[in-house]
């Protein structure tokens, strides 16, 4: 008897064989995605730790007393000819003291200049995040995470009259020092995590002021059309950095420097 083969296995088969390759390959893309998620929920979660340390550092009842002496981190810009500079540090992880002036860089925006001046102290204070830099310019022992710290008197105008104001006394008939606002920037940053140019992240970490403060007597310069940020004076660096798409945090604190008036 003659049988005919009408191939309706075959067919079968490959079906089957289709349906499972679309659900593995819909399974790893769900786990690509949760993985990625949870890549980025460590990386947020570890460049804020980095930047609450140099704020726990800062509040440090012992690093506080040498901040504001002369060569400290408030003490050397606290003066009015300081008004507008921002005093920089990277955060290293390997250095014996919190903060050396001797290690930190100025960045000011001079008079009639069209960008920001940033090596009034030298350019040793900024991190550095060249692959072939030699130090450590990371703030903890994983080498992961770089954080970069700047110090500014503000001179923004809050919307609040009375904002740092003493309450319950006259400055000038108590003969007390005016409530000065310090900010403190914080930027952390993993480098690793990103194919953009190393020297491109250390132009706006070395060009580019977390406020950016122009003197009155110096015209805002003109940016042509279709600047990028990486290369306009007038951003920050948490703008700079953004336009880069690099994984980073800008934290930023302010504190009152207030003359004591009850000792």
């Amino acid at each position: 008897m003659k049988r005919h083969q009408t191939g309706a296995t075959l067919i079968v088969v490959m079906i089957f064989l289709v349906a499972i390759t679309v659900i593995g390959t819909i399974a790893i893309r769900q786990s690509m995605v949760a993985l990625n998620i949870a890549t980025n929920s460590q990386v947020q979660q570890l460049i804020l730790q980095n930047s609450d340390s140099a704020y726990f550092n800062i509040e440090l009842p012992t690093n506080l007393k040498k901040s504001f002496s002369a060569d400290g981190m408030f003490g050397y810009i606290e003066q009015a000819k300081d008004k507008n500079k921002e005093l920089i540090f990277c955060y290293r992880g390997d250095q014996t003291e919190f903060f050396d002036v001797t290690r930190a860089s100025l960045m000011e925006w001079e008079s009639g200049k069209t960008k920001p001046t940033n090596d009034a102290l030298g350019t040793d204070g900024y991190c550095n995040a060249k692959l072939d830099a030699t130090g450590n310019w990371f703030t903890s022992g994983r080498k992961a995470v770089m954080t970069q710290v700047a110090v500014k008197f503000s001179t923004e105008m809050e919307k609040d009259p009375f904002y740092g104001r003493q309450r319950g006394q006259d400055p000038k008939k108590a003969q007390m020092q005016e409530a000065k606002r310090v900010r403190i920037f914080a930027v952390s940053l993993m480098p690793s995590l990103t194919s953009v140019d190393r020297a491109d992240i250390n132009t706006c970490l070395q060009s580019h002021m977390n406020e950016v403060t122009i003197p009155e007597d110096t015209a805002k310069p003109t940016i042509a059309a279709g600047t990028k940020d990486l290369d306009n004076p007038l951003k920050t660096v948490t703008e700079c950095l953004s336009s880069l798409n690099v994984p980073f945090t800008t934290q930023v604190s302010e504190y009152l420097d207030i003359q004591d008036s009850t000792t």
